[in-house]
């Protein structure tokens, strides 16, 4: 099927020269620098570190032996540390992939209303061309329009390039862009359907289709704006930082200077462990462990656009330095 419905003027130069300086990311390699993994902890390690040096000096220099503190009670206190980091970590983890499973959910659906429209609608050949490619490009700038959105960007940036000038001002006007959309598309099926050109058991296989996409939307929408329990993130860091205090304590009288290395490393190890539940607790943030919501928008689109034969297909956005957008 060829499509004879274009979109606004300019998109595959647009495409060609999306932004990626200051964009979402998200990891797809293993390996990443160690600056990544030290950025968002670095000061916390530089501070403990400094303080264990200061404990190790007081100690042996200063004669303050009343800095020791029992290795029992710390290795209780660590134990503990370890159980509720477990549990946030998983707890963010949930987040992140649940995130995840609804844009899997989204691509699936939209390639299967297209499909629908390409099998379901009845007329000559000319008028279903047309009808087909427009509900494409509606359906494409909905995905757009939801990253943007869950990002808080412009919510029309790219998604704009697939609206006609009446459906960017109907769109532009609503408070949720993203549902606007929704609704031009179940428009567009309705109309069709009342024009006798949809069977009703066919459409109302459309409709459900729909709902799924208007579920995932929502699901996204409570992900974003449910926030992760403050009182339990700032209990989890205030107990670490209490044990970051009592460790060089603890370790300074049994092996010396040793227990500045050592506290080092076991509070990295608790700070980062602290750190990756933060950043994945929000996965539709503008990070490295984002999910990849323009990436997936743009096979979503080159899927699309596949499937009503558009001759112009815009190319994959492909990793840079190990991340996507």
């Amino acid at each position: 099927m060829k499509s004879c419905w274009l979109p606004s003027a300019g998109i595959l130069f647009y495409h060609k020269h999306l932004r990626y300086t200051n964009s979402p990311i998200m990891y797809v390699k293993q390996v990443f620098s160690i600056w990544r993994l030290l950025k968002g902890i670095w000061h916390g390690l530089l501070a403990v570190t400094a303080y264990a040096t200061l404990v190790f000096y007081l100690f042996s220099y200063q004669n303050w032996h009343f800095l020791s503190f029992p290795i029992s009670i710390i290795t209780i206190l660590g134990t503990a540390i370890s159980l509720l980091l477990g549990f946030r970590t998983n707890s963010a983890y949930d987040r992140w992939w649940e995130g995840r499973k609804v844009w899997g959910e989204i691509v699936n659906d939209s390639r299967t209303l297209i499909r629908q429209s390409i099998t379901f609608i009845k007329a000559n050949k000319d008028e279903k061309d047309e009808v087909v490619a427009n509900i494409t490009h509606l359906q494409i700038a909905w995905c757009y329009a939801l990253a943007n959105s869950l990002r808080k960007e412009p919510v029309l940036v790219y998604a704009d390039l697939h609206l006609t000038a009446s459906e960017h001002d109907y769109a532009a006007n609503q408070n949720n862009i993203p549902n606007a959309i929704l609704n031009l598309i179940q428009f567009k099926f309705s109309e069709l359907h009342q024009d006798g050109k949809i069977e009703t058991l066919l459409y109302q296989n459309i409709d459900q289709t729909l709902q799924r996409l208007c579920d995932a939307m929502g699901k996204c929408e409570r992900i974003k704006n449910t926030i992760f329990p403050t009182q339990y993130s700032f209990f989890v860091v205030l107990v670490i930082f209490i044990f970051t205090l009592i460790l060089p304590m603890g370790l300074v009288e049994s092996i010396g200077r040793i227990a500045i290395p050592i506290t080092f490393i076991i509070s990295f190890l608790f700070l980062y462990m602290e750190w990756i539940a933060y950043v994945m607790q929000n996965p539709f943030e503008n990070g490295p462990n984002d999910i990849p919501m323009t990436s997936l928008s743009r096979t979503i689109e080159i899927n699309l656009l596949e499937l009503i034969g558009a001759s112009k297909i815009p190319e994959k956005i492909l990793p840079k330095n190990g991340v996507v957008m």
